[in-house]
């Protein structure tokens, strides 16, 4: 039975189910491939009194009481049945752990419950008995408001309603027979409970007025034929008609029309871009014109209407077009930046695809018509200096790259160098800014000169750049491919010094690995196995084998504890001291280094219990005492209830039933600490 009402509530509709009279099992209907087992045949007559086929209930509705149930249950206090349930084959793992957690008794009560209430659906005429009085109340509120501004009959039974709340919000709902609600959904965020006030209100609406064989006013019974079709009977009269009513009726139609319609090749039709794109941002801005966090993404339909059309002028071999739309989306979108909540990154993502288009169309560089490049040159530099884009060095060094890619005569080239002079000295001199914005430049020059294969030219020009991180490394690898070992040591300790001064200890360290490198291919051993050693000791464990495996093995056993003393007075943020005392099965030490600091008795217990099983609970129970003596809001008392459910993944069940009883002795005047402790004990 157990079987059975799992396999009706659960299974989809992509296969069937049947439950077998004379096995008493439940099988697959499906072929052989599919089930391993001879497939039905439906032709033979005792084959249909030998199988029953098992109905399918709504997969959605099966959910959502599982969902209820993890929600519920105070069984499950580390959340496993919800982890499940947000997981992969969400309905497979959800039963597991049922099982896991001596649930399934309690989950088949509820199963069979509504196995029982599934054969009584809702009904129009019924409303009250399935929905709460609350929401009851508050949807009618709705719909004598006139908050059901539409309902829209798609097909047969299948009706969409529009309700005005707080946004527009889409219901569908779904009848059967007698006016039976197979299903209902709405797009607000409710989720308390499985019906919500908009739904509500629609379904008294459909209540009231499906009788009406009129139709109340705003509703709209299935169309006879679809719409290609009924637009297709008009005429060509009728059709513009039509369109001039939809664009005087709407602002943002209109624009669409008229983008539509546009010749492509219309330099002027750019402001009818710009208008569509600024009139759904006004429809979704507040009275102060500013954009919320929920309604950006509706807000950049325009800019993507428009994006979209970009893309489409340059696969028609518009290159100056393209770049002219995507200027304006870059510019509308700059604006938009600063009257916007753009937490989510969405306007700041479509100024770089934006961005990217117009680089796709720079690089046909030398392929475009003189007169063609030189214009875009001028388009793309002149938005460099757009007052919107100040303080945004990364988007102007796109805009520099891509106009260097257009910059095809050396006069061009001499404007961009000084365009690109006189954005770096707007930079606050000396700022991280001002250096960051320089060393692109540089990158972009350094770029064109890797194109002109200037060997020479191209080595002085890195040298004459050390100071940028990115052109040292690049100077190094080059004299490393040259095999010139000294040269590379040299600008790496450079390197070294001069970020060492600056407090930079992510490229000291890039530095010393390339001077490692070049030790290594030079064949210096003893500098590799020094410079190995202090790179091991900065928390580098990866040069643990190369250090190990350059000295002897007799002398070995001192360098190693020597290694470990060392690594045990540095705190270092990837725990190398503890990594490499588990690699090296030093657990003595480990057991003391968890001594020393307690708090990571959590995390390293399971390498202790082989052989310190009293010592790991004695710091266990330490430390659960010490914890809670500190604790005082009711976060602090879940998280010391966390390590008591450690140590009995450590030690079992009685002794972390101790530790909590312990602490219920010890806090008798801490309400919400002994509430989380009792519910700690009954989850065991």
């Amino acid at each position: 039975m157990d079987e059975l009402i799992f396999v009706y509530l659960n299974h989809s509709s992509e296969h069937s189910y049947v439950l077998d009279l004379e096995a008493m099992e439940i099988r697959m209907d499906g072929s052989e491939f599919e089930t391993g087992e001879p497939e039905i045949d439906w032709e033979d007559e005792q084959s249909e009194e030998r199988y029953i086929y098992i109905p399918t209930s709504d997969s959605d509705t099966a959910y959502q009481v599982m969902q209820n149930f993890a929600y519920q249950t105070k069984s499950d206090r580390e959340g496993m049945l919800v982890n499940a349930l947000n997981g992969h084959k969400p309905f497979r793992s959800f039963k597991d752990v049922l099982y896991e957690l001596d649930l399934w008794d309690e989950w088949k009560c509820i199963y069979k419950s509504r196995l029982n209430r599934s054969e009584r659906y809702m009904n129009l005429a019924d409303l009250s008995r399935c929905i709460s009085s609350v929401i009851m109340k508050r949807g009618e509120d709705y719909l004598l408001s006139g908050h059901v501004e539409s309902v829209h009959e798609l097909k047969p039974g299948l009706y969409r309603a529009r309700v005005a709340g707080t946004e527009l919000y889409e219901v569908l709902v779904q009848l059967g027979e007698q006016d039976r609600v197979l299903s209902s959904s709405c797009s607000c965020p409710y989720d308390v409970d499985a019906i919500c006030k908009h739904q509500a209100a629609v379904l008294m609406y459909l209540r009231d007025h499906l009788q009406d064989d009129a139709g109340p006013p705003g509703f709209e019974s299935a169309p006879a034929a679809s719409l290609q079709q009924m637009l297709e009977m008009k005429d060509k009269s009728e059709l513009v008609s039509l369109l001039l009513s939809l664009a005087l009726a709407s602002e943002q139609t209109e624009q669409r029309i008229r983008i539509y319609l546009s010749d492509a090749q219309n330099s002027d039709g750019i402001e009818d871009y710009r208008d569509l794109i600024r009139s759904y941002i006004d429809l979704y801005a507040d009275r102060h014109g500013f954009v919320g966090w929920g309604k950006v993404d509706k807000a950049l339909q325009g800019a993507e209407l428009v994006a979209a059309k970009a893309v489409q002028v340059f696969e028609e071999n518009n290159p100056l077009q393209a770049v002219r739309i995507n200027l304006c989306i870059l510019e509308e979108m700059l604006e938009l930046l600063q009257a916007s909540d753009d937490s989510n990154g969405t306007v700041g993502g479509m100024i770089e695809d934006s961005l990217d288009r117009i680089f796709e169309v720079a690089e046909l560089g030398e392929q475009l018509p003189p007169e063609t490049a030189e214009t875009l040159f001028h388009l793309v530099l002149d938005m460099t200096q757009h007052p919107e884009i100040d303080g945004w060095p990364d988007w102007q060094l796109d805009l520099l790259r891509c106009a260097n890619e257009l910059a095809v005569s050396e006069e061009l080239q001499a404007l961009w160098d000084e365009q690109a002079k006189l954005l770096g000295q707007s930079s606050d001199s000396g700022s991280r800014s001002s250096q960051y914005f320089a060393s692109g430049v540089a990158e972009i020059r350094l770029e064109q000169l890797k194109k002109q294969d200037s060997g020479e030219e191209l080595q002085d020009y890195l040298y004459n750049n050390l100071q940028y991180s990115s052109f040292r490394e690049q100077a190094i690898r080059l004299a490393l491919d040259a095999a010139r070992y000294d040269e590379a040591i040299r600008l790496a300790e450079e390197g070294e010094a001069q970020d060492s001064a600056d407090r930079l200890p992510g490229l000291v360290s890039k530095w010393r690995q390339l001077r490692y490198e070049a030790y290594k291919l030079s064949g210096d051993t003893l500098a590799q196995r020094d410079l190995g050693m202090e790179l091991l000791c900065d928390g580098d464990l990866s040069y643990y084998p190369a250090v190990k495996s350059a000295y002897p093995a007799a002398e070995w056993p001192p360098i190693y504890n020597a290694i470990l003393d060392r690594l045990e007075q540095h705190w270092s943020w990837n725990n190398v001291y503890t990594k490499l005392l588990i690699q090296e099965k030093e657990f003595d030490r480990l057991l003391k280094y968890v001594q020393k600091y307690p708090r990571e008795i959590e995390e390293y217990y399971p390498h202790l219990l082989a052989g310190h099983l009293q010592e790991v609970v004695a710091i266990f129970q330490s430390y659960i005492k010490q914890s809670a003596a500190g604790s005082s809001t009711r976060n602090h008392y879940r998280q010391v209830c966390g390590t008591i459910r450690k140590l009995r993944k450590a030690a079992g069940s009685a002794t972390a039933e101790q530790a909590a009883h312990s602490l219920l002795a010890a806090y008798p005047n801490r309400p919400a600490f002994r509430d989380e402790l009792t519910k700690l004990l009954e989850s065991f």
